[in-house]
């Protein structure tokens, strides 16, 4: 990665935190936990929340983003629609874990140490 896409990965990091909220994302969480790509959402939720854990900050951006496009009421399939409204934030929460596996598994092996 060279330092001008760093820079621009640490940019588009701070913009998607000032959209990222903590507050609206357990919310989330407590209203739709039946869905099954919340435990990936969880995890990855998880990632961008350790303290103790350092991620890159495009894998941050990455992450963020994608918790940010579920939590956030603007989808292109809105989620109030019965039966399909989940399936755009189950297909980005899904292209996220698929694109981030080694990281994930490298976050679960940490994880694991810990206890």
């Amino acid at each position: 990665m060279t330092e001008k896409e760093k820079q621009e990965a640490l940019k588009l990091t701070e913009e998607l935190k000032n959209d990222f909220k903590e507050d609206e994302v357990k919310s989330f969480f407590g209203k739709f936990k039946n869905l099954s790509f919340l435990e990936d959402m969880k995890l990855l939720f998880e990632m961008i929340n350790d303290k103790n854990y350092s991620l890159s900050p495009t894998v941050y951006a990455t992450i963020a983003g994608a918790l940010a496009y579920v939590v956030l009421p603007s989808d292109i399939i809105p989620d109030f629609l019965p039966g399909i409204g989940f399936i755009d934030d189950a297909f980005v929460i899904s292209f996220v874990v698929k694109q981030l596996k080694k990281e994930i598994e490298k976050y679960k092996k940490f994880k694991n140490k810990k206890h």
